[in-house]
């Protein structure tokens, strides 16, 4: 019974066409494969239709489905394409690593915390990183490469000629393992254990030629098998989990090392390039840059392509390479086409070396319901899952743009991060949404996991946001919820949400927390005329609210730190913007009487004070001689330099336009700023400098040329050169204005 052992490197194209070509000259009778035990029922679904790599087999705890593994295949992987032989020449294939159901029970325990975490996929890359690096570095450094991957890339991966491979591999792995400074974990120890039992039991069968394909890190622990009884004992009474398994699309992307994924290569679609056209010296794959450097508009030649290919080959021939490699090329590209600017290579780097790929699997593949569920809402509404970002603008006027947004709401409260609001907001209160598509692997774990909720996208929604509801006891919180809610056309959750918030509004005492909910309230107020929705309950929860703000706001600002008035104003300016969108004239009239008792109540910050008088002002509320007199006030000897500080900062908070047009409010600015002395100037600078820092870039700019113009021995502002009113000859200026309204399109009498 001969065991035949093909050490092999995840998701590589050499080491794949080396497996494919060793199984049809041995004809095994059965093949060993490292794989999850669960997954084996999965095997079928490779050869049907619709399934098409990169795909990954995912295992998950059904109870705890945070806990999964994945195990990403690409169509160059070895173990991709030895399953395709299995199938194909009718040899059973068996998966024979450590049963998940073992394996993730491990992942609980205190002591595997910091060797196996959730979410990893179990690769032979893990055990190398666990034991600190790459082992075939010492290999490189021998050779004269820079890295393990790299000398495996040429001496493997680019290999003609798989005659021996596998032989040499086991001999040079041998020798690494033999010299490593510390033993091997316990995980791989359990692990190899479990792969010689299983070889055992092969042999007890009657096979009589075994291929086992798996990681080169274990070969050497299956050459040289100690006794049963070691194994068997190394293996008793392991814990144990229930473990489900299925087939989930992947991506090029989320194979790559940069998404963390232990097993990943640098460039899937070099590598890709590898496996489909293993004959091409170099002239494809440069064609195909030069292609994609011509799509984005740049002048690249046939001689281009030529003299990079040859540079590139003689690079190889210099370094003693058999062919070029991936950073030849690189290298090349840059000399010739970039002439010698890395940043060429960077515009076309996402679309060369990963590539936008996405793969699929068949409807027969065990789903949960809800991802079924989600299946067939992206199928009807045409926006299935795609590797590349896909932005989307929806009108919601559209009855299928209405429902994308409904699904899309609906994920998002579910916490299924696919689609995601793009720009300010999420177009609440307009008939516009924008979304940002983003499909990753792990999105469909999400699925799962809120599988729980329910078998639909409405029903999982529903469910969990009831649940939600119920635990919120802050009126704020509340309103955000509902706020999210609301699109998402879910009228019974809404009718719940609703009646829970009266019961919160009813008995909260905190009016500075009722003032916080206000503008999401209002919001919700304004959103229902968009989508024709009835909330009228709300718009009298509004009201009430308002009101009892009114009745009793002012107790929030007397009395209180700088820090608690600048989270108070912070309340007010969100308020005051909510109630003047809603332009509901109850509520303004309510609220303008709300800022007319913080201007003239006792005790009262200053912060405050002078945020409530700068909007009466401009509501028209304060009399003209009232408003030189408050200002007068304010700028007082009697007062306090930092209250007056304080004061000009809520009356400026925010524009500088009333510096700007109001010549007296300018002068009495500017007459308290002069006459303040050294060390109480330097001690209000802070204050002043944040208040000025709010204004706009141009508010600032044209503030400081009033200053320069401003004379103090005058009293005044200087005018000169030709903007000054005596200077202004009007019969000339009088030809202009034809000019002017011809530009703005005003049609005059005038011929």
């Amino acid at each position: 019974m001969a065991i035949h052992l093909l050490g092999i490197r995840h998701h590589g194209p050499g080491s794949c066409r080396s497996v494919e070509r060793y199984l049809r000259e041995l004809e095994p009778d059965l093949i060993l494969l490292e794989g999850p035990v669960e997954a084996e029922a999965l095997i079928p679904h490779v050869a049907e239709p619709g399934m098409e790599p990169p795909a990954a087999l995912l295992a998950y705890r059904p109870d705890e489905p945070r806990q999964a593994v994945f195990y990403p295949f690409a169509e160059f992987s070895p173990e991709w394409q030895t399953l395709r032989y299995g199938i194909d020449q009718g040899v059973p294939v068996r998966f024979f690593d450590l049963p998940l159901t073992h394996s993730m029970a491990l992942d609980r325990d205190e002591d595997e915390k910091e060797a196996a975490t959730a979410a990893e996929e179990t690769t032979e890359a893990e055990e190398i990183i666990e034991r600190g690096g790459d082992p075939f570095d010492a290999l490189a450094e021998i050779a004269g490469y820079p890295d393990g991957e790299s000398w495996w890339d040429a001496t493997v991966e680019r290999r003609q000629d798989n005659a021996g491979i596998f032989e040499a591999v086991q001999e040079a792995v041998t020798a690494l393992r033999a010299e490593r400074p510390r033993p091997e974990s316990l995980r791989t120890r359990l692990r190899e254990a479990w792969m010689r039992r299983t070889v055992r039991a092969a042999q007890k069968e009657g096979f009589e030629r075994i291929a086992v394909v798996c990681g080169a890190w274990h070969v050497p622990a299956l050459a040289e098998m100690p006794t049963a009884k070691e194994d068997n004992e190394l293996l008793k009474g392991l814990p144990k989990v229930k473990v489900e398994c299925t087939w989930i699309p992947w991506t090029y992307d989320r194979l790559t090392l940069r998404s963390g994924y232990g097993a990943g290569i640098a460039s899937p679609g070099w590598y890709d390039h590898l496996w489909r056209r293993s004959e091409d010296d170099g002239t494809l794959w440069v064609s195909r840059i030069a292609a994609l450097f011509r799509a984005k508009g740049m002048d690249i030649s046939v001689a281009h392509v030529i003299e990079t290919v040859r540079l590139a080959q003689t690079a190889a021939a210099l370094r003693n390479r058999p062919a070029p490699s991936l950073a030849e090329f690189n290298e090349a590209i840059t000399a010739v086409m970039g002439f010698g600017d890395e940043i060429l290579l960077q515009i076309i780097k996402e679309e060369l070396l990963i590539s936008d790929r996405l793969g699929r699997v068949p409807d027969t593949v065990p789903k949960v319901p809800l991802l079924i569920d989600v299946e067939k809402t992206q199928k009807r509404l045409r926006i299935p899952f795609t590797a590349e970002i896909k932005e989307l603008a929806l009108d919601l006027r559209n009855p299928n743009d209405l429902e994308r947004s409904v699904f899309f709401h609906r994920l998002h409260l579910l916490g299924i991060d696919w689609a995601r609001p793009a720009g300010e907001g999420d177009g609440r209160g307009t008939f516009r949404e924008r979304w940002s598509l983003y499909h990753k692997p792990e999105q469909i774990l999400q699925i799962i996991e809120t599988a729980i909720w329910g078998n639909t996208v409405k029903e999982a929604a529903k469910n969990y946001l009831l649940r939600e509801t119920s635990r919120i006891d802050r009126v704020p919180e509340l309103t955000g919820l509902l706020t999210r809610a609301i699109p998402a056309d879910l009228p019974e959750l809404v009718e719940a949400m609703t009646a829970q918030l009266d019961r919160l509004s009813a008995t909260s005492t905190d009016l500075s927390e009722l003032m916080e909910a206000v503008p999401d309230l209002a919001e919700i107020v304004r959103y229902g005329s968009v989508r024709k929705l009835d909330f009228s309950r709300m718009g009298d929860m509004l009201r009430a609210m308002v009101a009892r703000i009114w009745a009793g706001g002012t107790l929030v600002c007397i009395n209180i730190d700088e820090e608690a008035a600048a989270h108070m104003l912070d309340r007010i300016l969100a308020t005051d913007y909510a109630l003047s969108t809603l332009n509901d004239p109850e509520l303004n009239r309510m609220w303008i009487e709300f800022l007319g008792r913080v201007r003239t109540a006792a005790n009262v910050h200053p912060l405050l004070t002078g945020y409530a008088t700068r909007q009466l002002n401009d509501q028209g509320e304060i009399p003209p001689e009232e408003m030189h007199g408050t200002l007068r006030y304010y700028t007082s000897a009697g007062n306090a330099p930092a209250d007056i500080a304080y004061w000009f900062e809520g009356f400026l908070h925010a524009s500088g336009s009333i510096l700007l047009l109001d010549d007296d409010l300018w002068n009495l600015v500017n007459d308290w700023i002069c006459t303040q002395d050294r060390e109480v100037f330097l001690e209000l600078l802070p204050i002043l400098k944040r208040t000025f820092s709010e204004f706009s870039p141009v508010e600032r700019r044209k503030l400081g040329e009033k200053a320069k113009a401003y004379d103090p021995a005058g009293g005044g502002f200087r005018r000169s050169g030709p903007t000054a009113v005596e200077s202004l000859d009007e019969s000339e200026a009088a030809k202009a204005i034809p000019v002017v309204f011809g530009l703005l399109g005003i049609e005059t009498n005038e011929s």
